[in-house]
C-alpha cells in the first residue's frame, strides 16, 4: 500500500488542498435546490406575456417563457412531461400560478427554446476546451454489438470553460463527432465579436491543430495546448513551433506549471463531472432534435442552478 501511495504521488503530485470556505459552499448547494420552486416570476406573469405576445402572429403565447424554464430544468432533472404537467396542475390548485399547461404544451415549448449561456464573468478570461459524450440509449453501445441496434449511440458535447467561475462559457452538442479544434473555434468567434476580454485558450492533445493556432494567432490569444509528445519545431506554423519549443526547453511539468495548464480541469473535467452527476448521463429523447435539446438543456440548466446559489 505505502508503495502504491509513493506512485500516486509521483503521478499527481503533491495532496490536493480543498480551500473552499465550506459554510458557503454549503449554502449556495442548498440554495440550488430552492430554484425548482423559485415562482417569483409569478407576480409579473401578465407582464412577461405582454411582451412576449406584442407583435405576435397567430395565436399568443398562454404562458410565459418563466414557467417553461423552470420546467425545463425539471425534465433536466429527469421528471417526463407529464410528471410535469402533474406538478405544475398542483401548482395551479394551490394557487401558487394563475394557470397550468398540458405535458404536450410543455414539451413543444421546451423543445423550441434557445438554450444560450449568460455572459462570461471578469476580465482577462482564459478558456479550456474539451469534449464528452452524453449516452443516448440505455445499454450504450453493448446494445449496438450484441444486438445491431442501429440508433445513435452518443451525444457529443464539447464546452469553453472558465477555470475561474468553475461554469461554461459556451458549448456546441452534435450527433456525428465533431473536431474539438474546429469546434472550439467555431465557439470562440462569437464570443470575441462580443467583445468578451479572452486572453488565453487552453486544452488537451485535441487542440493541438495548426488551424487553431493559426486562429489563436490571428486573435492575439495565448495558447496553453498541450502538444503531441512527439511534435515537431519546425512546421509552417509559426505560434505552434514556439509552443512545442518552450515544452521541449523545459519539460513538460515545467511547462504546465508555467502556463497553469491544470486548470483545464475544473474548467473541463469538473463542469461535465458535476453535470451528469446532477442530471445523470444520459439523454432520453428518441428525436435527433430532441437528443439536442436535451444535452443543451443539461449544460444551460447546470449555469442557471450554479449562479442562481451564488446570487
Amino acid at each position: 500500500m505505502t508503495n502504491l501511495k509513493k506512485k500516486l504521488r509521483k503521478r499527481w503530485g503533491n495532496k490536493f488542498i480543498d480551500r473552499r470556505d465550506w459554510n458557503v459552499y454549503n449554502q449556495q448547494l442548498v440554495k440550488r435546490g430552492e430554484y425548482l420552486l423559485a415562482l417569483d416570476f409569478v407576480e409579473g406573469w401578465n407582464n412577461e406575456l405582454a411582451k412576449m405576445n406584442a407583435g405576435k402572429r397567430g395565436a399568443p403565447y398562454r404562458f410565459p417563457k418563466s414557467l417553461i424554464e423552470m420546467q425545463a430544468v425539471w425534465h433536466a432533472h429527469s421528471l417526463p412531461y407529464r410528471m410535469i404537467e402533474g406538478l405544475t396542475t398542483k401548482l395551479c390548485e394551490l394557487g401558487q400560478i394563475p394557470y397550468s399547461n398540458n405535458y404536450s404544451t410543455v414539451d413543444r415549448r421546451v423543445n423550441r427554446l434557445c438554450f444560450e449561456l449568460a455572459s462570461p464573468r471578469g476580465d482577462a478570461i482564459v478558456l479550456f476546451s474539451d469534449g464528452s459524450g452524453l449516452q443516448a440509449v440505455s445499454g450504450g453501445e453493448y446494445l449496438r454489438e450484441k444486438y445491431g441496434k442501429k440508433n445513435r449511440c452518443w451525444v457529443q458535447v464539447i464546452i469553453l470553460g472558465d477555470p475561474a467561475t468553475k461554469e461554461p462559457v459556451s458549448f456546441e452538442v452534435n450527433l456525428i463527432h465533431e473536431s474539438e479544434a474546429e469546434s472550439t473555434e467555431r465557439q470562440l468567434v462569437p464570443l470575441l465579436k462580443q467583445g468578451v476580454p479572452i486572453t488565453a485558450l487552453g486544452g488537451d492533445g485535441g487542440l493541438d491543430d495548426k488551424g487553431l493556432y493559426n486562429f489563436c494567432d490571428d486573435q492575439e490569444l495565448n495558447p496553453i495546448i498541450k502538444p503531441d509528445k512527439n511534435a515537431r519545431d519546425d512546421t509552417d506554423c509559426d505560434l505552434r513551433n514556439q509552443v512545442v519549443k518552450e515544452r521541449d526547453k523545459l519539460g513538460y511539468k515545467k511547462w504546465a506549471k508555467k502556463h497553469s495548464y491544470g486548470d483545464r480541469w475544473p474548467a473541463t473535467e469538473g463542469i461535465f463531472s458535476a453535470v451528469k452527476r446532477i442530471f445523470g448521463e444520459e439523454v432520453r429523447a428518441t428525436s435527433d432534435q430532441g437528443m439536442l435539446q436535451e444535452a443543451a438543456c443539461k449544460m444551460w440548466a447546470y449555469q442557471k442552478l450554479k449562479r442562481y446559489g451564488e446570487a
